[in-house]
């Protein structure tokens, strides 16, 4: 009976000890997954930052040289329309007024995208602080219907004579 007595004491203190043991190196492990969960959401929190910057730079960058060219575009759509009114010029009378009825649509509509342009240019600086994947998504939506718009003009510009062929 004595013998039964001291193993099972000794099999308690063995799990006692074992058991205690255990638990302080989970205390241990919860405290140093706690260190690895701060530090790696500083290190998410930096990447954000890093990326909103990036973002804001390439989007800014982008933005600029979609201006210039659109600038120039512009620009040569409106020496296209000079020499076309020369060339308007010395038709006849008939097709004179209807070119010039074209062409003076197609004028203004060259006007409403030089002003879209610079309105935009104007939102642009103004809400660059903001710049997130979302916004550079608009901005590249913006470019493409501004390009679309460009081309669809540019054609319209170059079949204005095709269309009077007798």
């Amino acid at each position: 009976m004595k013998t039964n007595f001291l193993s099972l004491t000794m099999i308690t203190l063995m799990a006692g000890t074992i058991l205690t043991s255990c638990g302080k190196t989970t205390k241990d492990d919860a405290s140093a997954v706690k260190e690895d969960v701060t530090e790696l959401n500083k290190d998410l929190e930096q990447g954000a930052k890093d990326t909103g910057v990036e973002t804001k730079e390439a989007v800014n960058a982008d933005w600029k040289k979609f201006e210039a060219s659109s600038k120039i575009a512009i620009e040569n759509t409106d020496t296209q329309i000079k020499a076309l009114r020369d060339k308007i010029a010395k038709a006849d009378k008939a097709e004179k007024v209807k070119l010039t009825a074209k062409l003076d649509e197609l004028e203004k509509k060259n006007t409403e995208l030089k002003e879209k342009l610079e309105k935009r240019g104007v939102a642009f600086k103004e809400d660059v602080k903001e710049m997130n994947q979302s916004a550079k998504e608009e901005e590249q939506e913006f470019e493409r219907e501004f390009t679309h718009d460009m081309d669809e003009l540019g054609t319209a510009l170059k079949d204005l004579f095709k269309d009077n062929v007798k």
